[in-house]
């Protein structure tokens, strides 16, 4: 399958309140198509006032999601942000969580992409570049000191593909460049180069990975026709079991584990990958039954967000809504199934990867205003 595309424009325009501190507004025009190859920017004048557009149009057609204007405490929150480049949810009470936007950078901007923590270091493995081709480039980020440098690559370009640890290998499953590959790639560190070492039951991309017990589980994802709903597991990369079966088969979702269950949050279920339909539902899979069912509900459908588990507690991060890019930060309660804004991001964040050491995230690369190199922290404070 062919997959074509291009990016139309990128215009960035500020939202003024009187002479007071400049707060971004936006609006997105984003793809109609499934998976695209290149997708060069360009600078214009954006077509709704006082807002920042980023368009991305396929055949001739335009996708738009807007950012309304911020008001109240959310305006003061992201005036600090502005100010400050550091967002918490509060003092350092148990909990209570700070977001950073760190002087780190990446080499280059980077989105789609997926991270593994091996070693003490985190990898940042394909993706889209800022023109919009998929790579074959590896990154490694030193989490202590922030070196960043480029540490190899892999044998087939790819974006929009998962990532695990297994078996102390780094693994690259499927994802897509002009197709949807099945393929499961293996990363050497030591020999900076990979190479292909199994085959997925299909091809499926848009999808996301999480180890339980040494093993990865694959959730969601899109095999060229539409979402995808059977949950796949894997020790070795070579041997695929079907698992469960998600009750709404999704693209695009934000995934954490705790204990024996995984967290889908969100996703795309239908439609353009940035103003689709997408969906608020919270699913759990239970690993020890198989089984997998509805069990809550986030405050507004999301898609492209980024899941993570520090200190016992699920977190999501960002993500695409039908208004735009958003900077919430949510905890789950898996006992209570309740969700809760946990504070908000420095910048509004979609498409990132996450790697999570302890108590901290790491938010690499992604979506903002357009492509991001920068990395943006996540700590759980307290104990």
């Amino acid at each position: 399958m062919k997959v074509q595309g291009r990016w139309a424009s990128r215009s960035l325009n500020w939202h003024r309140a009187g002479d007071e501190t400049v707060v971004p507004r936006m609006c997105w025009q984003s793809p109609t198509d499934r998976h695209t190859e290149r997708q060069p920017f360009s600078i214009r004048r954006a077509p709704c006032p006082g807002s920042a557009v980023w368009s991305h149009a396929s055949a001739g057609k335009k996708e738009k999601v807007a950012i309304g204007p911020l008001r109240g405490a959310a305006a003061l929150v992201a005036i600090a942000v502005l100010i400050t480049g550091t967002a918490a949810s509060g003092t350092a009470a148990s909990g209570a969580l700070r977001a950073t936007l760190t002087p780190w950078r990446l080499p280059i901007p980077v989105y789609r992409t997926v991270a593994v923590v091996s070693a003490g270091r985190i990898f940042v493995l394909g993706g889209h570049d800022s023109s919009g081709g998929s790579i074959t480039s590896v990154y490694s980020i030193d989490p202590r000191t922030g070196r960043t440098a480029l540490a190899g690559s892999l044998a087939l370009a790819t974006h929009g593909a998962a990532a695990a640890l297994v078996g102390g290998r780094i693994l690259v499953f499927g994802g897509a460049s002009l197709t949807v590959h099945n393929s499961v790639q293996a990363f050497n560190p030591a020999s900076r180069g990979s190479s292909v070492v199994g085959s997925m039951p299909g091809v499926r991309a848009d999808t996301t990975a999480v180890t339980v017990g040494g093993v990865a589980v694959l959730l969601g994802g899109f095999d060229g026709v539409g979402p995808q709903s059977s949950v796949w597991s894997t020790s070795d990369g070579t041997t695929f079991r079907v698992v469960a079966h998600l009750p709404q088969p999704v693209r695009y979702p934000a995934v954490a584990s705790l204990g024996t269950s995984v967290y889908v949050f969100g996703g795309l279920i239908a439609g353009g990958e940035y103003n689709g339909k997408f969906t608020n539902d919270v699913q759990q899979v239970n690993l020890r039954t198989g089984s997998a069912r509805i069990v809550g509900h986030l405050p507004v459908p999301l898609a492209h967000a980024m899941g993570s588990e520090m200190g016992g507690r699920l977190f999501v991060f960002g993500g695409s809504t039908p208004s735009g890019t958003s900077r919430q930060m949510l905890s789950f309660n898996p006992a209570t199934m309740a969700v809760l804004v946990a504070g908000s991001l420095p910048e509004p964040i979609t498409d990132a990867a996450v790697a999570t050491i302890g108590r901290t995230a790491y938010l690499l690369g992604g979506i903002s205003s357009g492509p991001l190199a920068s990395i943006t922290t996540v700590r759980l404070l307290g104990r």
